[in-house]
């Protein structure tokens, strides 16, 4: 039997992560759950906020209004009376609790012994060639004169290591090679033949009473060409959580612009390659060009990938979404046959390498399009718990979570992959889904506000174009919803089956409110008639 507290005619079923009442099932986010297991565990005594955001964000840094918003979660369905606040220190859950079995051991750290997260391991593909996707993280440099401040700076540097190698795109060189170059005299391209990489990052940390400041650099050696740069100046109030702070944004930001890099380069070869990685990249290069015709190249790559290497997860998951973009746009003729094989596609990924946090991320967004919001909800947390940096997978939560009309949820999730992935080809995606979760909320003046933004940030998706045209009308503004409508229509027809899947609202009102403000604005149900290519 599950472990199980029960507590004023709620069971939380521990093991299950499921949350029951009168009524039965209570749906509960991740997060949301993790705090009420915290608190339950402990009922009657203090559990403070650092602990709580510790608990349930390990690893990340978070601003304390989260916590706040799934506190007043829990409150609306629990009752005011179950969770008191302790002013100024955290909450008491203050219910009486039944245990009905053994439980495991609280899940809030100690104050005095914080529980580090163990990862999980991450398989490296033998066949990738090393020599394009690796990456040296030298220690970065110390500018104070006190040189017992340099444990910070090499803290630093060994967390982002850590953190970078859970990213299945990227070799990591060991900390103690990269480390043995202290005080480099080599310029990059040297450097990068020692260590035997392309890519190096490095930094500085200066330290000013309570000023810390902190540059990172991303740079192609073999080019001498700097990538990325970004300085972080902050007050020093917790040393190791602005540690934490600092890296998280670093890596965020690292693999999506090493990954355009790649992309970009192999999209520049006349000749194409035989190698595996090669064809992956002009594939991913084809991919984020979304027109139909890049779509198919894209196919036809990351098939000859597979022929390569067949049970590769990265190339397994990029072809599952080439067909679930084909469903997006309208373009299938069968689109139920190909959402089946996006998931067959992601389920052999998973089986391929079950830690593969990509395959995980894939496989939720396949789902979202069988109308089993709950499983694919459940994905992408897998997903996160695999790679806590994963941006991608912070913003598609935020996305179901937002037609799930779970909105406070899917704008922290939303917020968490804008802010640590600011380079991302999905940005767009992210600030269309705070335009949905708006939406939901009958908020539209705000909608409309996200929908301009990622119109702006991808003008050559048409399905932004469809959610400005809503926004307008939802506003009263039908001359620009109707213009809206006119800009989408070169695209070719958008099917109401297309907009189904691609807009998976839990509320049938929800998609009513939706379809009912796109016909004011002009648009019509046309069949689909695919073109052989698209703009």
């Amino acid at each position: 039997m599950s472990a199980q507290l029960s507590f004023s005619g709620f069971d939380l079923h521990l093991q299950d992560r499921q949350l029951t009442g009168p009524n039965g099932v209570v749906a509960l986010g991740a997060r949301a759950f993790d705090i009420l297991a915290a608190l339950a565990t402990q009922a009657g005594e203090l559990v403070t906020k650092n602990q709580l955001l510790d608990a349930v964000w390990p690893g990340l840094v978070v601003e304390e209004n989260n916590l706040q918003v799934h506190i007043s979660t829990l409150r609306k369905l629990l009752g005011t009376q179950l969770i008191a606040t302790v002013p100024g220190r955290g909450y008491r859950f203050t219910g009486e609790v039944n245990r009905a079995s053994a439980l495991p051991a609280p899940c809030v750290p100690s104050a005095t012994a914080p529980a580090a997260p163990q990862p999980l391991p991450v398989a490296q593909p033998p066949s990738y060639s090393r020599a394009a996707r690796s990456i040296a993280v030298l220690p970065f440099t110390n500018l104070n004169d006190d040189p017992e401040q340099e444990y910070f700076s090499d803290g630093l540097a060994e967390d982002i290591i850590f953190k970078l190698t859970r990213s299945r795109w990227l070799f990591v060189i060991a900390r103690n090679s990269s480390f043995a170059w202290r005080k480099p005299t080599l310029n990059p391209a040297e450097l990068c033949r020692e260590l035997g990489c392309n890519y190096l990052v490095t930094g500085t940390v200066r330290r000013s009473g309570s000023t810390l400041r902190v540059s990172a650099e991303l740079t192609d050696g073999p080019r001498n060409q700097s990538l990325w740069a970004q300085r972080f100046d902050t007050q020093l109030d917790d040393l190791f959580k602005l540690q934490d702070q600092i890296t998280s944004s670093i890596v965020s930001a690292i693999e999506p612009v090493y990954l355009r890099q790649q992309e970009q380069l192999t999209a520049q070869l006349g000749t194409p390659n035989m190698q595996h990685w090669d064809y992956l990249m002009r594939a991913r290069w084809h991919f984020w060009r979304t027109s139909r015709k890049h779509i198919d190249s894209a196919q036809q790559l990351l098939v000859k990938a597979l022929v390569v290497q067949p049970e590769d997860p990265p190339a397994l998951s990029l072809l599952a979404f080439t067909y679930m973009a084909r469903v997006w746009a309208g373009w299938s003729e069968n689109p139920k046959e190909e959402i089946i094989e996006a998931t067959r596609l992601s389920l052999r990924a998973i089986r391929s390498d079950d830690s593969d946090a990509y395959a995980h991320f894939t496989l939720g967004t396949a789902l979202s399009f069988t109308g089993n919001l709950g499983q694919a909800i459940a994905e992408q947390e897998h997903a996160l718990t695999l790679y806590p940096q994963f941006a991608a997978a912070a913003g598609e939560l935020g996305r179901l979570l937002a037609f799930a009309g779970r909105t406070d949820e899917a704008a922290e999730y939303i917020l968490q992959a804008l802010d640590g992935s600011p380079h991302d080809p999905h940005l767009s995606l992210w600030v269309r889904s705070r335009a949905i979760a708006c939406f939901v909320d009958e908020q539209y003046p705000q909608a409309l506000a996200f929908a301009q933004q990622a119109t702006a940030k991808r003008a050559n998706w048409f399905f932004n174009y469809y959610l400005l045209a809503a926004c307008y009308a939802a506003v009263g503004d039908m001359e620009a919803a109707g213009a809206a409508v006119e800009q989408a229509k070169p695209y070719g027809p958008y099917p109401l089956q297309a907009l189904r899947f691609g807009h998976p609202f839990v509320n049938p009102k929800d998609l009513e409110r939706f379809v009912g403000y796109l016909k004011q604005a002009g648009w019509t149900d046309s069949p689909a008639t695919p073109k052989t290519t698209s703009p």
